[in-house]
């Protein structure tokens, strides 16, 4: 270490500074890992296999950095995930990351999904589901069965972001969707929330459509992403209240453990 780089000794300078910062982070993620447990290859049973969600991508596969901006602006909490250090993609569909424990592999999709859902509630509960107006209204025609519900419901969406009004016979007019749909396919959204308003008085309804809602704004399964949108996604998981699953009860994450790699590679037996 060289104390005689600054003449008032406000700075220094070490030889390997490579290998502090290795040690620092050590240090630090060695600290802030929790011990909560994330699913590991062997103990993904049942309970997780059930119907897949599979998302086809959206029209326009471009990913905007909502990810990233969200992250940096994101509050400090306590994790239940050990710090994880983002590798890369596989097969545009799971992000594979390092931690203390192993490897980790998150689905991009079902980890974005529990994301969203828990933004969306918090928004919901606090100062309302963010909406976004519509350059132009949007009209939109409905199944007679779905008008059933809709002529006597529309209302009721407004408080899930959507401004929808009557437009004639079946017909109707979109003015304004939830912000974090502004860009994704509301419409096909929309439409499945029309289909739950016969559930209306359900007292899970309210979880079912924001549920819909987190799948729809989700990033897809198959999108490629950007590391900065990797990490970004990692984070955030990182800040979320239940990041094992997503809405629908899937696991977002499984993890092979550093006994089972050397295991695989007749390293240990």
């Amino acid at each position: 270490m060289d104390a005689n780089v600054h003449p008032t000794k406000t700075e220094v300078r070490f030889k390997n500074e490579g290998d502090v910062y290795s040690a620092l982070q050590r240090a630090i993620r060695q600290v802030l890992v929790n011990t909560a447990p994330v699913p590991r290859v062997e103990e993904i049973g049942a309970a997780y296999r059930g119907k897949s969600q599979m998302v086809s991508p959206p029209e326009q596969r471009h990913m905007d950095m909502n990810i990233v901006m969200e992250e940096e602006q994101g509050t400090s909490v306590v994790s239940s995930l050990p710090v994880l250090r983002v590798l890369g993609q596989s097969m545009n569909s799971y992000i594979v990351a390092e931690g203390p424990e192993g490897i980790y592999i998150i689905d991009q999709h079902a980890a974005h999904e529990r994301i969203m859902f828990e933004k969306i509630t918090k928004q919901k509960q606090q100062q309302g589901v963010e909406t976004q107006g519509l350059l132009e209204p949007v009209s939109i025609e409905v199944l007679p069965v779905q008008n059933e519900m809709l002529s006597k419901n529309y209302n009721y969406l407004a408080d899930f972001g959507f401004t929808i009004e009557p437009f004639g016979n079946r017909t109707y007019l979109v003015r304004a969707v939830p912000s974090i749909m502004y860009n994704r396919d509301w419409r096909a959204a929309l439409n499945e929330l029309i289909d739950k308003l016969s559930e209306k008085d359900n007292a899970s309804i309210t979880e079912h459509i924001i549920a819909t809602m987190a799948c729809h704004s989700a990033i897809r399964f198959g999108q490629s992403l950007t590391l900065d949108e990797m990490r970004g996604l990692v984070r955030l998981m990182e800040q979320a209240a239940l990041p094992h699953a997503c809405p629908h009860g899937r696991t977002t994450m499984i993890q092979i453990t550093k006994k089972q790699l050397e295991k695989e590679f007749g390293r240990v037996k």
